[in-house]
């Protein structure tokens, strides 16, 4: 195989591999609301909104966790002064966190680890010990 070969291998593969952006996916959940809607009117947009919150859910059991926006999931933060020292993220404690649904709707032990943080947070806060 040719250099040439191998590139064009390599930036077919890349553009399979990513389809859809984070940032268009949203807009794709409600083209589906809309052509269900435009297919059958009211039950077309009953099915593709049960279809929809279907996936939501299965979404919420196989994966409960998202990185940290923050610390874009490593659990550390850089300094401002001295850029190359780190400290340990205040928001997450360690890099993921347990997504809002998944904290509600989420697999029984999700939850009850949702429920932990929360309370260890007010706690914290009570006691001026946030930071």
């Amino acid at each position: 195989m040719t250099d040439s070969n191998r590139v064009w291998c390599f930036s077919l593969t890349a553009s399979i591999v990513r389809v859809v952006k984070k940032s268009s996916f949203p807009w794709i959940l409600a083209g589906v609301l809309v052509f269900g809607y435009a297919a059958g009117h009211t039950l077309g947009l009953i099915l593709a909104a049960a279809g929809l919150g279907v996936s939501y859910l299965l979404s919420l059991h196989l994966h409960p966790r998202m990185r940290h926006g923050r610390c874009n999931g490593t659990g550390e933060r850089k300094g401002a002064v001295f850029t190359w020292a780190h400290r340990k993220c205040p928001g997450c404690q360690g890099g993921r966190i347990i997504r809002l649904g998944a904290g509600h709707l989420g697999a029984e032990h999700i939850q009850g680890e949702y429920a932990k943080g929360r309370r260890t947070r007010k706690t914290a806060r009570k006691n001026h010990a946030w930071r």
